[in-house]
């Protein structure tokens, strides 16, 4: 990737941080590069394909970070275990990191959601793994491990509208154990 594709996308984030989507424009874009709007053209097709790039490198730094925690853990329970206190903290982070888009939320959650789908289902395939390894292990008892998956991945994911519109941290430290308890041992059973 080019210097100036690089540039344009981390002045775009900071420029989106701190004006909101709407409030920023290609002008804007461009001059916080030193270009002009022909320039970002070249790389770009407009500001919604900016922002659709930077929530795709997001949702991948954010599935990278999760399965990193999570190898960590050397048995199926524990991984799930981390990965659901792992992934609520990114979330928090995330959504304390991106509450300007509290305003545009449901208006951007398509172009959002589009521009997750591969780091979602990576992340979906990962935690089948984990599952499907507990399940070989006799530790987690469950009849389709792709659906578990979904379910759990999903839930969690659930979670993310009411952070990012609320802007509130809706799990705090001293209850994410019980949190976690409530939706793994909720959604699977141990032998």
């Amino acid at each position: 990737m080019s210097e100036l594709k690089v540039d344009i996308l981390d002045k775009s984030k900071d420029l989106f941080q701190r004006f909101g989507y709407h409030k920023t424009t290609l002008t804007d874009i461009a001059k916080s590069v030193g270009k002009v709007k022909t320039a970002v053209y070249y790389y770009f097709s407009g500001k919604e394909e900016i922002f659709a790039r930077l929530v795709e490198k997001e949702a991948q730094s954010f599935f990278t970070k999760l399965r990193n925690e999570v190898i960590k853990e050397q048995s199926p329970i524990v991984q799930l275990e981390k990965y659901v206190d792992t992934r609520i903290m990114l979330m928090q982070k995330l959504s304390s990191r991106y509450s300007f888009l509290k305003q545009e939320f449901f208006e951007l959650m398509p172009l959002v959601e589009e521009n997750r789908a591969e780091a979602h289902e990576k992340e979906i395939v990962f935690i089948e793994s984990i599952i499907s390894e507990g399940a070989s292990q006799k530790l987690i008892a469950t009849e389709n491990s792709r659906f578990t998956a979904e379910m759990l991945v999903n839930s969690l994911k659930g979670l993310e509208i009411q952070m990012y519109v609320t802007d509130k941290i809706l799990i705090d430290t001293k209850n994410i154990a019980s949190f976690r308890s409530f939706i793994l041992y909720g959604a699977i059973n141990k032998y």
